[in-house]
This record gives C-alpha cells, sequence and structure tokens, in this order.
C-alpha cells in the first residue's frame, strides 16, 4: 500500500459527463500542467474550432440558450452554416464507426440558430481610436469585421457588390440558404456600427495605398471571382454563361432567359446549384456534365442525390472538347471521354479517350468550372509564387499594416474555411494594433489529447434523424428544400452523440483547484482529504 499522499492522488479529477461539454477551460488554468483534454474529432475537425459536442450536449438536455451559446463563442452566423457548411465535423464523427451515420451536427447547428430568430449582438467596449479597412464582405470580411468591432475597434468593410455576403449571397440559390436568414445574420453591420461601403472596388475606385494611409490596418478579403478559361472552340458564343453571373442575376431576380434544354458544364457544388436552379426557371431538360466520376465528385454526395431526385440528369467522366454553335448562338456541347482527372502524382492533369464522344444539344450552357482570386490590382510586392505572399498563421503580408483572408489568399476553398480564416486574421490585427505578438500562442496541441478511442460500450444503434424536406412536387419555385428539425427531432438526434471529449489528469494533482473552482458547468471535482480541503 503507498502511503505517499502525493503519488497515491495522481487520478483524484473526478468529471461528471452529465455536465461536462468538453470546453477545456479546466485544461487552460491547470497551473502544474497536469489536465489534457481528449478533444472530440468534431472539434478537430472544424476549421473554425467550434466545439460541437457542447452545444449538442447542452439540446440533448434542452438547453437551447446555452447550445446557442456555445455556437457563438466559436462564429456569429449559426444560421447559415447550420445550411451550407461543408460539415468536415461529421466525416470526423465517432458514431459512424457505431452505426455508419454521423450525427447531424451541422442540422442540429441550424436548429438553434433558427430557434431565437434575432440577430445576436456581443456587449462592446469602449470604442477605441483604431481604424480598420477590411476589402471584401464576404465570409473572411465579415468575420473579421465582427470580431475587430466586438474588441472595440472601428470597422469600415468595402464590397464591389451593393450588398453584404459575397458568394453566400450572389453564388448560393435562395432554396439552400434564404434570403432571410441571410438579412438576420448580417443585421450586425449597422447594429454594431460597422460601416459598409458597397460598388467599391479594389484597384478602379478604391486604391490599396490609400487605405494604408488612411487606416491603422487593412485585411484583403476580395473572394474569387475570377472565371477560368477552358481553352475550348466556340468559347465565346452567345448562350454560354459563367456560373457565377448566372447566380448573381437569380438572386437579382434578373435571370437570363435559358431556352428548353440546359447543359451544366462541372462537377461541384456551383454545378449542382446551377443545375437545380435552371430547372426551376423553367428548363425542360438540364444535363450535368462532370470531368469526374460520381464517387469522386466534388459536390456533396447528398446534393448530388438531391439534383437527381429532381430531375437532373448527371452524365459523369465527360469533358468538353467543343461548343456547337448555330449563327453566333451556342446550339450544343460535344464532350470526350475523360480516362483519368489527375496524374499518376496526383495533380490535376485530365487525360482523355478523344474516339469516344458524348453529344448534347443546349440552348444555354453553365460553366461552372471553377473560379480565380484576381490579385493583378495589388503591387508586385505583396505576390508570391502561388498568390499573395504572407505568413502561414498570422496572415500578415510583406507590408505590416496588411493582412489576407479566404479565398483571395488561398483560392476557392469552403465557406467555413473562409470565416476561420476571418477570425485569424482579426486576430492577428487586434494583436498589431495593442503591440503583442502576432504569433505567441497561436498553436498549442500540447493541452490536448488528438489520437485516442471513444468509449463505445454504452452506445446502442440509433438511425440518423432525416431532415424533414418539401416533397418534389413543391420544388417548382426557391423556397427552402430542408426544413429543419422539431425539437424532438432535434433532442432525438442529438442524443446520438458519444460526448467523445473529456478532460483528464496525467500527473500528480496539488490541490491547487483552479480547475475546479473555474469550471464554468460545476462538473469538475477534485478529491481531496477533508483535513486539507
Amino acid at each position: 500500500m503507498d502511503f505517499n499522499l502525493l503519488t497515491s492522488l495522481n487520478d483524484n479529477i473526478r468529471i461528471d459527463r452529465n455536465k461536462c461539454t468538453a470546453c477545456g477551460r479546466c485544461v487552460e488554468v491547470c497551473i502544474l500542467d497536469n489536465l489534457r483534454l481528449q478533444l472530440s474529432p468534431c472539434r478537430q475537425a472544424c476549421p473554425v474550432g467550434m466545439n460541437c459536442q457542447a452545444y449538442i450536449h447542452q439540446l440533448a438536455q434542452g438547453k437551447m440558450d446555452k447550445g446557442l451559446e456555445k455556437i457563438r463563442e466559436a462564429v456569429p452566423f449559426g444560421g447559415v452554416l447550420g445550411r451550407i457548411c461543408s460539415r468536415p465535423c461529421e466525416a470526423a464523427c465517432n458514431r459512424i464507426k457505431v452505426d455508419r451515420q454521423p450525427v447531424a451536427i451541422r442540422d442540429l447547428k441550424r436548429f438553434l440558430a433558427d430557434q431565437d430568430g434575432q440577430p445576436w449582438l456581443p456587449p462592446l467596449p469602449e470604442e477605441k481610436r483604431q481604424k480598420i479597412a477590411v476589402v471584401g464582405a464576404g465570409p473572411a470580411g465579415l468575420t473579421a469585421a465582427f470580431y475587430l468591432r466586438s474588441w472595440g475597434f472601428r470597422v469600415t468593410l468595402y464590397d464591389r457588390e451593393s450588398a453584404p455576403g459575397g458568394l453566400m449571397r450572389w453564388a448560393i440559390p435562395e432554396f439552400r440558404l434564404p434570403l432571410e436568414v441571410l438579412e438576420r445574420e448580417f443585421s450586425f453591420l449597422k447594429a454594431m456600427g460597422i460601416g459598409f461601403e458597397g460598388n467599391r472596388t479594389l484597384g478602379q475606385d478604391l486604391a490599396l495605398e490609400k487605405l494604408a494611409g488612411q487606416y491603422d490596418a487593412a485585411l484583403l478579403a476580395l473572394g474569387a471571382y475570377g472565371h477560368p478559361r477552358l481553352g475550348v472552340p466556340g468559347e465565346e458564343a452567345r448562350g454560354i454563361l459563367p456560373a457565377l453571373d448566372f447566380m448573381k442575376g437569380v438572386r437579382e431576380k434578373s435571370p437570363p432567359r435559358l431556352g428548353a434544354k440546359v447543359v451544366v458544364v462541372g462537377g461541384g457544388n456551383a454545378a449542382v446549384d446551377a443545375a437545380q436552379t435552371a430547372l426551376r426557371l423553367g428548363a425542360r431538360k438540364v444535363h450535368l456534365v462532370s470531368l469526374e466520376k460520381r464517387e469522386e465528385m466534388p459536390a456533396f454526395a447528398w446534393s448530388v442525390a438531391e439534383a437527381e431526385e429532381e430531375g437532373v440528369d448527371i452524365q459523369n467522366g465527360w469533358g468538353p472538347m467543343r461548343f456547337r454553335m448555330g449563327g453566333n448562338q451556342v446550339a450544343g456541347v460535344s464532350f470526350k471521354k475523360c480516362v483519368a482527372v489527375c496524374d499518376s502524382q496526383g495533380i490535376f492533369s485530365p487525360s482523355y479517350d478523344e474516339k469516344t464522344t458524348l453529344d448534347l444539344s443546349a440552348d444555354t450552357v453553365i460553366l461552372a468550372v471553377g473560379q480565380k482570386a484576381e490579385r493583378a490590382m495589388l503591387d508586385s510586392s505583396l505576390h508570391g509564387p502561388e498568390g499573395i505572399r504572407c505568413h502561414p498563421i498570422t496572415l500578415q503580408t510583406s507590408n505590416p499594416k496588411i493582412f489576407a483572408a479566404g479565398d483571395f489568399l488561398s483560392g476557392p476553398r469552403t465557406i467555413v474555411d473562409a470565416m476561420a480564416q476571418g477570425k485569424e486574421a482579426a486576430l492577428s490585427i487586434q494583436r498589431l494594433l495593442q503591440g503583442e505578438d502576432l504569433e505567441y500562442g497561436r498553436v498549442n496541441p500540447a493541452i490536448y489529447e488528438l489520437q485516442f478511442e471513444p468509449d463505445l460500450s454504452r452506445a446502442k444503434t440509433r438511425e440518423r434523424v432525416a431532415m424533414p424536406a418539401i416533397p418534389l412536387s413543391r420544388r417548382k419555385g426557391f423556397e427552402e428544400v430542408a426544413k429543419g428539425y422539431s425539437r424532438e427531432e432535434a433532442m432525438a438526434e442529438a442524443e446520438r452523440c458519444l460526448d467523445c471529449g473529456v478532460p483528464f489528469g496525467i500527473r500528480t494533482c496539488w490541490f491547487c483547484l483552479p480547475c475546479e473552482i473555474e469550471c464554468p458547468e460545476e462538473a469538475l471535482y477534485v478529491e481531496i482529504p477533508y483535513l486539507l480541503r
């Protein structure tokens, strides 16, 4: 028997799993570096580091307000992400090991965000004297502006369009992301006192040099609006539309006339959205032609299935060879068989069987073959070998006052990735203006246990609760397809969560107690001999 008090109490930290939300506060305040947090895989996978486990835990217990608080700790746009996030969290969910279906993490986020129905505003501190310009009001720019203003800085947003939102507003159809959700979640701009100047384009009526002189810092978050060319004969014909231009026209209530037959070229989410939109605008036949095989398409599998259900004809493994014309108007597209999309090194380099072809007639062709950032308006000193030259962690460019984030920096990625970079850029700007080190403590995996086996001993197989949707017969207009969970459905789905993350001790505890005192849920208790306590 060990009579040494210190060595016998190396496992004296008790966690009430019914209360613990794995927030990590106990780990952060442990003076002697005794605690570690098993970081749930959903949280590890989330670009914004959202504690998915926490808001699902609170939802399962009926604590809706607390669940919503946990979402807002990570990002203010729960209603947007609850509809269009790429769901990297679900791909990592340990529930897959139990019944092959992840917890509906994104759908539960939407449920909580929609409960309030009101825009959220954090308490604003006393306004600071420093001014910051954010160029680009898409997901990265809006996120950065929100945090910078919430920290007291004066912020002005500039954007090429008349209203904020970037691709969230102009490229995603209303049946997937309703305008009322955007307006609700973007209403913080005026309420927080953030200035917005629309119809301002960098390099035309907005000069970066002047911004750098007038403001204490500037963030470039201009997105990726450029259209790469295919280099295919006939590409200049009338009736061939870039997907972003097409979707923007629809959002502005001025859609182009499509005709009866539409061909959409591309295999990503923009292509799928464009195909479904074309059907809603009255096209009788819509073909979506993808370079990739079905299982390789970059679009979400569920959205591809939804498009097929609505009547989109999907052709996989074909690349455009030429556009057929009738006069100056497109009349069809000839495709060649794609044998492989990438080379042996995994680099995009399609190879074709030129003898195997596919011909489709078309009144309109929509090109959804990617986007590119337009960086020519920037001084060459900011350019690097693969885009904008900036620090990978701080996002600071070669000009210390200028930062970059989002698709403009890294090329087209997901909306949640752009929000994550906007948040990191805001933190860097805050530190710069407060005279702090920009890198310190930004990456600290030492307090987390990233590789661990979850406790599945009590897990029982439970089918994922399906997201309710409007019937096919009503999908003629732009009513939102996914209708959202009821309270009962949301709580039932939340109960599937395994609560993977949990703090634990790794060495002798010295009973200093900040972990117990600071725990916001009163979920942690340190066992101490009563004479010591």
